[in-house]
């Protein structure tokens, strides 16, 4: 993504130095130096094959933002280059929904009462806070709606085209509790028979539906088998 630069602000160029540089990985990183090379741009790192194994080279642009593209050559063992691995890398996936409310502050006062939710962390004060809350390690982030970057919260749009699935181990009370906080139910906590196949198959769940007081829609469940 590129823009032109705000009055007031520059580009690395103007600045004499950059902020950030972008790394692009490639499968054939010898025809992109050439061509990048023929196209007159301006090296800064030649094409070599670093100690750790990616065969890279750097370039600038006109704007005078720094480029590397690379290609993974070789594994080598850190300790084979003078690395010391303090712990093994682990990377654990996860998603986790930002919603978007009209009341920063409201939202996590709600959902802190409806879901005994915890704050990790927040940023900004007042309605445009931006917050990051775990239902006892169930981790999702909210924020204030911001229509000039296209988020508006269920309540302003009037629909919603997600909804969140909570299981828990009393959906009854767990349910009750968010009722009590000022949701609306959708629907009480009721048995569901399904068919389902796969690595999991479910046969039967509780499960009930309600509606947060930002608009956003919330199964609370439990899997019986």
């Amino acid at each position: 993504m590129l823009k032109r630069a705000r009055p007031g602000s520059a580009t690395p160029a103007q600045l004499g130095y950059g902020t950030q540089s972008l790394t692009v990985f490639l499968e054939d990183v010898d025809t992109h130096f050439q061509r990048t090379k023929s196209a007159g741009a301006r090296i800064v790192e030649d094409l070599h094959e670093t100690e750790y194994g990616e065969r890279q080279y750097g370039v600038e642009d006109l704007a005078g933002h720094h480029w590397l593209f690379s290609r993974h050559a070789r594994d080598v063992s850190p300790d084979q280059w003078g690395a010391t691995v303090f712990r093994p890398a682990m990377i654990t996936p996860q998603i986790s929904p930002m919603l978007a409310v009209n009341d920063g502050n409201a939202a996590i006062e709600f959902y802190k009462a409806a879901f005994d939710a915890t704050v990790l962390w927040r940023l900004g004060g007042g309605e445009h806070v931006v917050a990051g809350l775990s239902v006892h390690g169930a981790q999702f982030f909210l924020a204030r709606e911001a229509p000039d970057y296209g988020t508006r919260g269920p309540a302003s749009a009037g629909f919603t085209t997600v909804r969140i699935e909570l299981f828990v181990n009393d959906p009854v009370a767990v349910h009750s509790r968010v009722l009590a906080a000022g949701a609306v139910e959708r629907s009480p906590v009721v048995e569901h028979k399904h068919s389902v196949t796969g690595p999991r198959p479910i046969t039967k769940m509780l499960q009930g539906a309600l509606v947060d007081p930002f608009g956003h829609m919330w199964f609370i469940g439990k899997v019986l088998e």
